[in-house]
């Protein structure tokens, strides 16, 4: 039977959504601003830019360019997004693991982005056609309410990870052990201080993360 479930968030935890932003974003002569200042914004500023950036990007997000802009980004998705080369024997293993549910719960603002998610996996080599869920949460949704739902008493343990103070929030409340990621979209700092996340908790590269998961499978297999 399968008793441990883990469930991974997508954007700047598998693959590094920064970069496509940025590329995109320039294209319409959109400036992000610097990845550690972008890291370090309040969610609502992340896309406006910071400083010197959100006031011309403001402007700029107010022209009739918003959708050709969503699908621009979603080609870049998939076309060049790749998951973290630590994360692919991972997550193969996962799937192929007899008593493991695996898969992804993410609100990603492509264009249909249950199918960038599987693109980018499948392009990555990860056999993505036998994951377990792939869950793309529309805005509003809320990933608390997923987590919850999916938490039944089958599960000798149950992992979330991700990359932001909102997916922490969202696993604390559900009761599942938390493995965050500091090289996404909130960076340690922000997450030690604003989402009062434990140091124990914080991996700051994706090769910490995935030994710190295998641990925690192995324990309970």
């Amino acid at each position: 039977m399968k008793d441990v479930l883990i469930a991974l968030d997508f954007d700047g935890l598998l693959i590094n959504s920064y970069k496509l932003l940025k590329r995109t974003f320039l294209e319409y002569n959109l400036d992000l601003g610097e990845e550690e200042r972008f890291k370090n914004r309040r969610k609502f500023l992340k896309y406006l830019g910071g400083g010197k950036e959100w006031i011309p990007n403001l402007v700029k997000f107010t022209l009739p360019k918003k959708r050709h802009l969503i699908e621009n980004l979603t080609e870049k998705y998939r076309e060049e997004g790749v998951v973290y080369k630590e994360f692919i024997p991972f997550l193969n293993s996962c799937i192929q693991n007899q008593s493991t549910h695996v898969g992804v719960i993410s609100r990603n603002f492509t264009m249909e982005p249950g199918i960038t998610i599987r693109k980018v996996l499948r392009n990555s080599e990860i056999d993505e056609k036998n994951l377990d869920f792939v869950i793309p949460l529309p805005i509003g949704a809320s990933k608390t309410d997923v987590l919850k739902a999916m938490n039944t008493t089958r599960y000798k343990i149950k992992i979330y990870t991700g990359d932001e103070i909102s997916d922490y929030k969202a696993g604390k409340a559900s009761d599942y052990s938390m493995y965050i990621a500091s090289y996404g979209f909130d960076n340690k700092e922000r997450l030690q201080h604003k989402g009062g996340v434990d140091d124990l908790q914080i991996f700051e590269t994706p090769y910490r993360l995935v030994n710190a998961l295998v641990a925690a499978q192995n324990n309970q297999c």
